[in-house]
This record gives structure tokens, C-alpha cells and sequence, in this order.
């Protein structure tokens, strides 16, 4: 007879390293109860592509978690004809033709910028010294906004990122996420007045295309992208040089074979997804996996557990480079895909977009730091239970004298 697991998400054993939980969810409990949050959380594959993609399941919880520091509804909040129209914006600002034009060249320079402080030193922290500045800056690049107070804009995006994905934020840490809502909205407004009128080469500009969008509108989706893109960017880079440089043999196959580096960014995104849960909520009473769910309930599909379920991913803990490519033809009509960009018509917006920049930037990486290895031997350690990453990556790679940079 299913029933309800009573494990807690608050757990400190769980928030440092919830895939042992996941674990024992596959083999026991697929779904849980979270007292705390009166939420249930869904963690078998073939459960969470099916509310992910079904309609039954709304994105009302959104309005309490994301719309308050996003000033309007952003669009996994909109359905039909007005979620496409948006959505269409939004890919016509994430062509692989914007992309080619505009885009890759500042990705390429960006990249080559953060790095080359670091050339001769031979040591680079990858998330802190890196990620974490390449992730705002690529993402200001593709708005269209000034980077000249990335920092300033850096520290107001980690205020609203907390307020959506904190579980049990105090109230002075909510008015902490709300201001820093204002100062980018503020920083907003003039620039999408200004885009309204002279019209450039980025996403603003086109947002300003439809004179039927409102200011709040705009605002809104513009934080939305500023959220979705920065969150997860420096996350998969890192983790992605971390399983590489874990597994030598297939850093040396990626070196001398690069149409692997979108192979490696995908197993990547199936073993340790930087988004780990995307809320729901019931609009009738269902059944899922035994338990029955009340209409109205909040659920959270556990995008982490989903993406190790054994029953889909063979060996699920395991980062298997060549795991898209070792497969049979029947095997490949039935393999499933890792849920790390969600499903259905609310599934990322940005995922192909956000593949081509990291291919990008990692091909760069791999480049021109030369025989890369871990600096010390606690190198890695992640963190957060919504989203999560490495709070860093101490590297070292052969240094390079200043003289052979600038060649």
C-alpha cells in the first residue's frame, strides 16, 4: 500500500546531499509530505513529466513565490495564446541567428576577459572568480542593459533569487528581496522608455515591439529572464568541469573530441540539475502514485529525483559521458530525456539558447587552461535545496605568461 514518506526537506543531512535521499525516495517513498510547507513533493520520473505536462496542474503558486519581487506575472504564469505570443518574443530574442550575429561574439569576449586575469597565476576559483560575474554579464549582454554596475545588479538579482527559492524567508530578509526588486525595476524603466524610441539589437527592444505590453509587463519579463538566466549559468558550468576533471579518461575524450562538450553539458544537467524543484498546484483531486491528493494542494516536482530514477536512467548516479550515445535503435525511440529545463508548455524557454552559450564559454575554458585538475582536496561542495551548485571550484591549470595571453 503507498504510503506518505514524513522525511523533511530541512533536514541538514538532506541539504547536504539530498541525492542519498533520493535514493531511498526510489526505493520506498515516491512521494512526501512536507508538513512545514504543506506541500507534497514528487520525485518519480514518470509522475513528474506528467503534471509537468499536464493541465490539470497550474502555476498558482507562482503568484505567492515569484510575483511579488517580480512586479507582474512572468511567463510560466500565462497560458494560452498570451504565453505564446510572449514565449515567441522571447525565442525571437534567443535565435541561433541573434545568437551567431550578436550574441557569441560578447559571450567570447566576456569569457576571455574574466579569464585572463588569471593566466599567470595558474589558479582559478570557477565559480567565484568566474561563473558568478560571467553569468550576470552574458545576461545583461542579451537584455541590453549597461553593464557597468553588474555588481550593483549582481546583488539585487541574488535578493530576488532568494525570495523565490528560500524556503521560510524572515520578514526582514522578504523587505531585503522587495527592495532589491525596486532598484532593478527602477534601473529598468528608463531603458525600456529609451528602447521604445530607439530600438537596438537585444530582447528589450524587442519586448518594446508589442505596444501592447505595459511598462509592468516588460519589467516583469525582463527580471524573469535576468532570474532564469543567471540562476542556473554559472551552476552547469561548474558542475560540468567538476564531473570532467573527476573523471580524467573523459576529459582527455572531450579535449580531443569537442562535439562531446553538448553531451557532457547534458549529463551534466541530468545528474545535478541546477533547478531542483518546480512548484505546482492541483486543479482537481488526482492520484499520484497511490497517494491521493486533494485539489488545491501545492506539489513540488523534484526535477533532482526525477532525472536518477532507475527505472528511466541506467546506473542514474553514475556521469556517463557517452549516455545519449550508447544506446540501441529501440532504446533511442524510448529513451526519455532529463526534465533539468522543465516539460510541457511551460519547459525553458531558453534551454537550446542557454547550451550554445555554455558550449561557447567551455570550449574557451578548455582551450586555454591547460592540464586542468582540482586545487586542494575539498574542492567541491554544493548548496541550496530550490536551486543548487557549488559554492566553489578551486582550480589550477598550467600558468601562462602574460606575453603568450595577449597573442
Amino acid at each position: 500500500m503507498a504510503k506518505l514518506s514524513s522525511f523533511s526537506i530541512h533536514d541538514p543531512k538532506f541539504i547536504k546531499n539530498p541525492y542519498d535521499f533520493y535514493d531511498i525516495l526510489h526505493k520506498q517513498d515516491l512521494v512526501y509530505f512536507e508538513q512545514s510547507q504543506n506541500s507534497y513533493f514528487i520525485g518519480k520520473y514518470e509522475d513528474v513529466d506528467a503534471i509537468l505536462k499536464s493541465s490539470i496542474f497550474n502555476t498558482k503558486p507562482l503568484t505567492a513565490l515569484a510575483e511579488p519581487v517580480m512586479g507582474d506575472r512572468v511567463l510560466a504564469q500565462m497560458e494560452g495564446e498570451e504565453h505564446a505570443c510572449k514565449r515567441k518574443l522571447i525565442m525571437q530574442g534567443l535565435s541561433r541567428d541573434y545568437f551567431n550575429r550578436y550574441y557569441e561574439p560578447m559571450i567570447r569576449k566576456i569569457t576571455e576577459d574574466l579569464l585572463q586575469p588569471y593566466m599567470e597565476k595558474g589558479n582559478i576559483d570557477i565559480v567565484n572568480d568566474f561563473g558568478r560575474d560571467y553569468a550576470v554579464l552574458v545576461t545583461l549582454g542579451i537584455l541590453g542593459l549597461p553593464s557597468d554596475n553588474y555588481r550593483d545588479i549582481a546583488e539585487w538579482h541574488k535578493g530576488i533569487a532568494s525570495f523565490i527559492t528560500q524556503f521560510d524567508q524572515t520578514e526582514p530578509e522578504k523587505m531585503h528581496s522587495l527592495e532589491c526588486s525596486q532598484k532593478l525595476i527602477r534601473l529598468l524603466k528608463p531603458i525600456i522608455d529609451q528602447r521604445r524610441c530607439n530600438p537596438s539589437e537585444d530582447i528589450i527592444s524587442i519586448f518594446c515591439q508589442d505596444t501592447a505590453m505595459s511598462m509592468s509587463e516588460i519589467t516583469a519579463l525582463c527580471l524573469n529572464i535576468l532570474l532564469a538566466a543567471i540562476e542556473p549559468a554559472d551552476k552547469i558550468l561548474a558542475m560540468m568541469l567538476n564531473h570532467l576533471i573527476s573523471n580524467p579518461s573523459m576529459l582527455d575524450t572531450v579535449l580531443k573530441d569537442r562535439s562531446l562538450v553538448r553531451d557532457a553539458f547534458e549529463e551534466t544537467l541530468r545528474l545535478t540539475s541546477p533547478v531542483q524543484l518546480i512548484p505546482r498546484e492541483t486543479g482537481e483531486d488526482v492520484t499520484i502514485s497511490g497517494i491521493d491528493i486533494p485539489k488545491g494542494a501545492v506539489i513540488f516536482c523534484m526535477i533532482g529525483a526525477a532525472n536518477r530514477d532507475p527505472s528511466v536512467f541506467h546506473k542514474p548516479n553514475e556521469f556517463d559521458l557517452y549516455r545519449r550515445k550508447n544506446t540501441t535503435s529501440q532504446q533511442k525511440a524510448n529513451r526519455k530525456r532529463h526534465l533539468a529545463f522543465g516539460a510541457g508548455t511551460h519547459a525553458c524557454a531558453a534551454a537550446a539558447f542557454s547550451l550554445n552559450q555554455l558550449e561557447v564559454s567551455s570550449n574557451i575554458i578548455l582551450d586555454r587552461l591547460h592540464n586542468l585538475r582540482f586545487a586542494s582536496n575539498d574542492h567541491y561542495q554544493e548548496t541550496g535545496v530550490y536551486t543548487r551548485g557549488p559554492s566553489k571550484l578551486p582550480l589550477s591549470f598550467d600558468p601562462i605568461a602574460s606575453s603568450a595571453v595577449k597573442e
